[in-house]
């Protein structure tokens, strides 16, 4: 137990300077801990393993060189990550030939991490910086010292080439935690059942079990886990550095040590601490990731459950067990797909079986055994039976709480098992009550009925508005990438995060891509009730608002601009103006007919085009704030420094998406 509280202790103090309030209370109730159930001398030892956490979390090795003789230890399509001493880097290169265990002398300059991301998309800098890599090197030539003759890619993309793309897609995920086709695995990851399986490693103990007992048919015990485990590292030097796997191995050959050499001399408690602590020591960065959270939570819910239900018959306690696991992951839930699914819930328990079979196949064809058809099959199967069951999965959706969410719920949910083990029903009995009442408090959707807002959502470069008031949602836009489906990647998941189940209105201004270009999947994948884009039908009422367009001049439109809709509303006696795409000789007919017309909140017109917002328009409406929706560093120069300088010359305060992310403005 000391043990644990040293790496509970190390973990808390690294955590420290992301999670401040919540570092502060956890940092206090473990050493209130240590000092109440330990002797004094234990309390000491986690202060200071926490202040040594701490002090680590601050440690970020930058070298301020030109040449580095790199290794390196990650590799994807387009890109790899280089250490070099104590510092990583990102590399940027297309299409590259490089492995693992390279070792390459890298010569050009270093720069900051600098990528576009849209909201609630995968943003891949804090995925770069959780694994400690913060610049990003620019590389003007290149040498390899020593080349990696193990072809680990290589072997991969043979491997998988037996397979159809579906079960391509699964096996990617689940043996080598890569995401090959998000519309391959969607099946998947909306009933989340995929993420638990590949993340906790559950298959993996499944595949080893059956492994060792094959092998002690013929063999003793001691030779046929290490016989198992020798299997098993070889699979583990194709999927490095995926850590699930990592930890796997080396939980197992600390089992095997601890078990014969050492004659079951530590717990199994002692071992995982023992391990997590070692790995946080090596790199402090994994504290960060939810692959290391999980490979070390899931083993301390299944210890705390053992001791906790001990009571209860190992039959019952075999079906009990993945209970407690599929609840303990729960808020990753919220955090990867903005809902839990009651039903889905009992899915991940009923149906795990059958994937964790999928995940052990896939392991046994890979080692060998040719299983293709049958695995192709397989997963047809598995997709089938899921779409059958999909349309009956209701969803509630949740605001991500990000890192405070996960601690907190795991926390109290391990200090429940906790005093069920030491017997004080009571105490767990208050505290299921209350963390049941906050959580049911959670998902309840108050946020939309208390406050009325109006968000410009980060489409990169486009347009996307959000109108909600109470419970009625309009939305203007819906933007559009080429590399991306914005409405699966971005719009959806933020309609979740904010507990909106439909839109009643769905506006586009005009037929440009980037304006549009999400729609169709949108209304495909979401409730949307009506879409509207022709002038014609406005004013629109719906709810309490009113929408009115300013664009009513055909004999003016000319190119595809000229006819964008000019979008006007009020909400909560703040006016605002949505002006999509619409060019400068639009504006100059509004100015004409609409002498009166103020607004409060200004969406610039074509992104900060030097084509629309002229100076006369400006000082015309008046516009407190002035809201630019644009890509980072995008290639038409948007804002142009035209538009800035009318806006900052008639004293009109400039937020741009590129630069604050989504824009919100909320009323009560």
């Amino acid at each position: 137990m000391i043990l644990f509280v040293i790496f509970l202790s190390l973990y808390i103090g690294i955590n420290f300077r992301i999670a401040y309030v919540l570092g502060i209370i956890e940092s206090i109730a473990i050493i209130a801990f240590s000092f109440y159930r330990f002797k004094k001398k234990v309390g000491l030892v986690a202060l200071a393993t926490l202040l040594v956490g701490i002090g680590i979390s601050f440690i970020r090795p930058n070298y301020n060189k030109s040449t580095y003789q790199s290794l390196i230890v990650e590799v994807k399509e387009n890109y790899y990550i280089a250490s070099s001493g104590l510092e990583k880097l990102y590399v940027y290169e297309k299409a590259h030939a490089h492995e693992i265990g390279d070792i390459i002398v890298l010569k050009g300059y270093k720069s900051e991490l600098d990528f576009s991301t849209t909201e609630s998309s995968f943003n891949f800098k804090e995925y770069l910086n959780s694994k400690g890599v913060y610049s990003q090197f620019i590389v003007t030539s290149s040498e390899i010292k020593f080349a990696n003759p193990i072809k680990i890619n290589k072997v991969r993309k043979d491997y998988l080439s037996h397979f159809d793309n579906d079960t391509k897609a699964l096996i990617s995920s689940l043996l080598f935690g890569i995401s090959e086709s998000e519309e391959s695995t969607s099946i998947f990851r909306d009933l989340h059942l995929a993420r638990l399986i590949s993340n906790s490693g559950i298959y993996l103990e499944a595949f080893l079990s059956i492994f060792i007992f094959l092998l002690s048919l013929k063999v003793k015990e001691k030779y046929s886990i290490l016989g198992g485990l020798t299997l098993f590292a070889i699979y583990s030097a194709f999927t490095f550095p995926r850590f699930v796997v990592i930890k796997f191995l080396l939980i197992n050959v600390l089992k095997w040590v601890n078990k014969y050499p050492l004659k079951s001399k530590f717990s199994y408690l002692e071992l995982l601490s023992f391990l997590a602590i070692g790995f946080l020591l090596l790199d402090y960065h994994l504290a960060y990731q939810d692959s290391f959270f999980l490979s070390f939570f899931i083993p301390l819910v299944i210890v705390f459950s053992i001791s906790s239900f001990k009571r209860i018959k190992r039959k019952y306690l075999k079906i009990l067990i993945p209970v407690i696991v599929a609840i303990s992951f729960v808020p990753f839930a919220i955090d990867y797909y903005h809902e839990i699914s009651p039903i889905s819930f009992f899915l991940q328990i009923l149906l795990s079986p059958l994937l964790i079979l999928f995940g052990v196949l896939s392991l046994i064809s890979f080692i060998g055994v040719p299983l293709y058809p049958l695995l192709n099959g397989y997963c047809q199967f598995l997709k089938d039976m899921l779409l059958f069951i999909k349309p009956i999965c209701f969803k509630i959706y949740a605001p991500s709480g990000g890192i405070y969410l996960k601690v907190i719920y795991e926390t109290v949910y391990l200090v429940i098992l906790y005093f069920i083990s030491i017997g004080f029903i009571e105490i767990y009995k208050w505290l299921l009550l209350l963390s049941s009442s906050l959580g049911i408090l959670y998902l309840v959707p108050l946020k939309p009925l208390i406050y009325s807002s109006v968000t410009f959502i980060n489409v990169g470069q486009g347009d996307s508005c959000l109108i909600h008031d109470k419970n009625v949602t309009v939305m203007i836009d819906t933007g559009g990438l080429t590399y991306t489906d914005l409405a699966t990647s971005s719009l959806i998941p933020y309609l979740k995060s904010e507990q909106i189940y439909h839109i009643d209105l769905l506006i586009t201004t005009h037929d440009d891509f980037d304006h549009y270009g999400a729609r169709d999947s949108l209304i495909k994948n979401f409730v949307v009730y009506n879409y509207q884009r022709d002038y014609q039908y406005f004013p629109i009422i719906i709810g309490n608002l009113v929408l009115y367009n300013y664009n009513n001049y055909p004999s003016l439109w000319e190119e595809e601009n000229d006819y964008s809709l000019v979008i006007g509303f009020t909400l909560k006696g703040y006016s605002f103006l949505i002006m999509g795409d619409a060019p400068k000789k639009i504006e100059s007919q509004i100015i004409k007919d609409y002498p009166n017309l103020r607004t409060d909140y200004l969406k610039v017109g074509h992104h900060g085009s030097k084509t629309s917002t002229s100076d006369a328009f400006i000082k015309h409406i008046q516009p407190k704030e002035a809201i630019i929706s644009c890509g980072k560093n995008n290639k038409f120069g948007h804002p142009h420094q035209e538009v800035v300088n009318i806006l900052k010359k008639n004293k009109v305060t400039i937020r741009r998406t590129d630069m604050e992310g989504t824009i919100n403005y909320s009323f009560i």
